[in-house]
């Protein structure tokens, strides 16, 4: 506890420990994925271009059931813009739970919603609590995002 007047700074090393682990097993990277996750997720951690690119690294040695369980363990925490987006990218499966809770600005969602797949943002458009902005945002995509992925030309029901 700080005394009096005084400023009571403490350095969390957590991040800078995680990413300097050895994520070449897959219990590393398992490891590693989880704890970047929870950190960033909580705001124990920056979600800096570091971390982030570590994470998309490590994600493709990462089991979906670990990953859908980190996005779970989301629920009620706050995670920034960047970790949400990462999340997106995902199957709907996965990205689900965050983009269901996530609470973002108005521009953070609407800059990642082209990058999002008609899914994704369907899970966005059942949302009641986002700001209107974002809700014009989602029209603009209008019948496209309802379209079934094999009716698309050159979309084969197989690679949707």
């Amino acid at each position: 506890m700080a005394a009096k007047g005084t400023v009571d700074l403490r350095f969390d090393d957590s991040l800078e420990t995680v990413l300097t682990a050895d994520m070449s097993t897959p219990f590393g990277a398992q490891t590693a994925w989880r704890q970047l996750v929870d950190l960033i997720g909580r705001g124990r951690a920056p979600a800096s271009e570091m971390a982030m690119a570590r994470l998309r690294s490590i994600r493709p040695q990462v089991p979906s059931p670990i990953r859908a369980a980190s996005a779970r363990a989301l629920a009620f925490a706050r995670p920034p813009a960047p970790l949400v987006r990462l999340f997106a990218e995902e199957d709907l499966a996965i990205a689900a739970p965050v983009l269901r809770m996530a609470d973002l600005r108005s521009d953070e969602w609407i800059s990642m919603l082209q990058e999002m797949t008609p899914a994704a943002r369907s899970v966005l458009r059942h949302r009641r609590d986002l700001p209107a902005e974002v809700g014009r945002a989602l029209e603009s995509y209008g019948p496209i995002d309802f379209i079934l992925p094999a009716a698309l030309p050159g979309v084969s029901p197989l690679n949707a």
